[in-house]
C-alpha cells in the first residue's frame, strides 16, 4: 500500500471487478504534513480524484466540528451535518470506516465518535469506532485461492 497518509473511500460500484475485492479503497492524501484530523476530513469530504474511488458520504455533508475528548484519552470526536444521519446499513458502515480508517493514521486516535447534526446515529450497535474492527479483506476468499 506504500506510505501514508491515506485517505480511505468506497470502491466505486461502476466499475467492472466490483464486488471481487475490497469495498473500502485508498487515496494517498496530497496535503500537508503530518496532517491534522481536520485536515484529513476535509480531504475527505471533499472526495476522491482518482479513478475506481467514490465518496461514501450523501451530497452535502459537511463537517460541523471536530476535537479530542477530554474525558477520553485517545478518542476523537467528529460531528457532520444531519445528512449524515441519513445513512444505514452497509452504506453506513462504508461511510464510518472512511472517516475511521483515514483518522486512525493520526498519532494518538485510537477510536472515534461520530455524529450527525449533534445526535448519535441509532443504528450502530456500538458508538465508538477503531480501526481494528474493520475487515479489509476476506481472509475466507485468501484461504480459497
Amino acid at each position: 500500500m506504500g506510505e501514508g497518509p491515506f485517505l480511505w473511500f468506497a470502491a466505486d460500484d461502476r466499475q467492472p471487478d466490483y464486488g471481487h475485492g475490497p469495498a473500502l479503497e485508498v487515496q494517498p492524501y496530497e496535503g500537508e504534513e503530518p496532517p491534522r484530523p481536520e485536515e484529513l476530513l476535509s480531504a475527505l469530504l471533499a472526495g476522491p480524484d482518482q479513478a475506481g474511488l467514490r465518496s461514501p458520504f450523501p451530497r452535502g455533508v459537511a463537517l460541523q466540528q471536530c476535537g479530542w475528548d477530554e474525558e477520553r484519552p485517545g478518542v476523537f470526536l467528529v460531528n457532520l451535518s444531519e445528512q449524515y444521519g441519513a445513512l444505514a446499513d452497509i452504506s453506513l458502515s462504508l461511510a464510518d470506516y472512511s472517516i475511521v480508517l483515514t483518522l486512525s493514521q493520526v498519532e494518538g486516535v485510537e477510536a472515534v465518535e461520530i455524529t450527525a447534526g449533534g445526535r448519535r446515529v441509532s443504528y450502530r450497535s456500538h458508538q465508538l469506532l477503531s480501526a481494528q474492527e474493520a475487515v479489509l479483506w476476506d481472509e475466507l476468499a485468501d484461504d480459497a485461492s
